[in-house]
């Protein structure tokens, strides 16, 4: 299994749209890509920021799904305006998972 994740930092004015964001394009849009196993957010307010990992059955799927024509490129165009900057964004191996 393999991962991406990544790093942002909402405006404060814009982090609960950050979020529902996530939840109404990016989660949607994850779901119907090949390979696609599960995704996670976690928040911290107080920083205002944001950390998206979505799972997947290979790294080729990593791949596939954000690179220039996968839907990741497609829905952070739309995202990066509710950030202070641009996000991190890196993929992993993933070698322990527990339900």
């Amino acid at each position: 299994m393999h991962a991406r994740m990544t790093v942002a930092h909402a405006r404060p004015d814009r982090f609960d749209e950050a979020i529902a964001a996530v939840q109404e394009a990016f989660l949607p849009a994850a779901r119907e890509q090949p390979g696609y196993q599960g995704f996670l957010i976690l928040t911290d307010r107080d920083q205002q920021q944001l950390v998206g990992i979505s799972f997947w059955e290979t790294e080729a799927d990593v791949q596939t799904s954000g690179g220039g024509s996968g839907y990741y490129q497609q829905q952070m165009a739309d995202f990066v305006e509710m950030l202070e900057g641009p996000p991190t964004t890196t993929a992993h191996e993933v070698v322990v998972r527990e339900p």
